[in-house]
């Protein structure tokens, strides 16, 4: 299998073999990914998705044919519980007790900063939606990760608000770990110098239930809009309901890559209009994303959503790469292979930079009847 399969299989019907698959040979060992996520705890939902995109990838390929002349791929998860201790635990058991091939993991920043250097020059690591530019700046030879630096996506993000929106003001709710306090840093700076005053920020803590108190210090600041930086959709959910019991009046926006259909769902009319960047959406005009989300509508409970979607790429680049290297286990010719030229994925056509850092299509979006759709820029 080439690395034509990317692209091709999905968006020529391939997969629509799924309970009539191709034979493979039963005699070949499987190739193991350790998927780690967080499966419990405030990020369980998301993390439970993520997993759920990549079970669904890797029964695609095993239904067209498997990796490597017919040998399947076997996930084994790990719980992470968005805590880097766990994370770091999850990577030494998946390398050390279970010997997996390759790993994917690193939904939270704070997890994969500390979980790249257990795996550094071990083993093929695929970071999935961790935006700290130090998981790429200071990773290894072996480190891909999928979702942009936080600096890139708040970049064409920022672009957006100052040029469309054209607030006066704004204020930030930001969860207080890596991630939310460089999301602070980078858009506090870009939307300063296009003239909006950022007048302050709210932190939470991940295990914070209420935000009622810091929502009323938000609301009496008199912004034009309040940013919310969160990677929990439970929390997030509370957040936007509160702010919208509130009667704040402003805007709200959510930080990039943080609008799913269960935080509409949890959330309900407190984001009827809310904007937000992701690399993902049901609506993609793209032939192979728009496969996946027909099959994955068919196969799941719930919505083709980015964090399905990123983990399903994770699985799909490393079957590609690995079909070109001839071996799981031949991380020196995996890591060229995934430099060496574009890949077609159910994302669209991505790229790696020489510290393994992805660059992909990223798009604006915007909840509108309750429904996450594409918009124009």
């Amino acid at each position: 299998m080439t690395r034509r399969y990317l692209g091709a299989a999905l968006a020529a019907g391939l997969l629509t073999a799924i309970t009539g698959s191709t034979a493979i040979a039963q005699d070949k060992p499987p190739v193991v990914i350790g998927a780690i996520a967080p499966l419990t705890g405030p990020g369980a939902y998301d993390g439970q998705l993520t997993v759920e995109g990549m079970e669904l990838m890797a029964r695609l390929i095993n239904d067209a044919g498997g990796v490597l002349g017919g040998r399947k791929i076997k996930l084994l998860t790990y719980d992470d519980q968005g805590l880097p201790a766990e994370g770091n635990s999850a990577a030494k058991r998946a390398i050390e007790l279970d010997h997996v091939d390759l790993l994917i993991g690193g939904q939270y920043s704070a997890v994969a900063l500390s979980m790249k250097e257990v795996t550094r020059d071990k083993i093929i690591t695929m970071i999935t939606t961790a935006q700290h530019p130090d998981v790429t700046n200071q990773g290894h030879k072996y480190l891909f990760r999928l979702s942009p630096q936080s600096i890139a996506m708040a970049g064409m993000y920022a672009n957006f608000i100052c040029t469309k929106m054209k607030f006066k003001s704004i204020a930030f709710f930001t969860v207080n770990d890596d991630y939310g306090r460089v999301e602070d840093t980078n858009y506090r700076r870009l939307l300063t110098d296009c003239g909006i005053e950022v007048k302050n920020t709210e932190y939470y803590n991940h295990e914070q239930t209420d935000f009622s108190v810091a929502v009323t210090t938000l609301k009496s600041l008199n912004t034009d809009a309040i940013k919310i930086t969160a990677n929990s959709m439970a929390q997030a959910g509370s957040i936007y309901r509160t702010i919208k019991q509130s009667g704040y009046k402003g805007k709200v926006i959510a930080s990039a890559v943080a609008m799913t259909p269960k935080l509409i769902e949890l959330a309900g009319a407190s984001v009827e209009g809310v904007y937000s960047a992701s690399l993902f959406t049901a609506d993609s005009p793209n032939p192979s994303s728009q496969a996946w989300v027909k099959l994955y509508a068919a196969a799941s409970k719930n919505e083709p959503n980015f964090n399905g979607a990123i983990g399903a790429e994770a699985v799909q680049l490393l079957a590609g790469a690995m079909n070109e290297a001839g071996d799981p286990r031949a991380y020196d010719k995996i890591a060229a292979a995934l430099h060496a030229h574009a890949w077609p994925t159910l994302l669209g056509d991505i790229t790696f930079d020489d510290k393994g850092q992805a660059n992909q299509n990223v798009f604006l979006i915007q909840v509108q009847k309750g429904r996450i759709v594409r918009v124009a820029e």
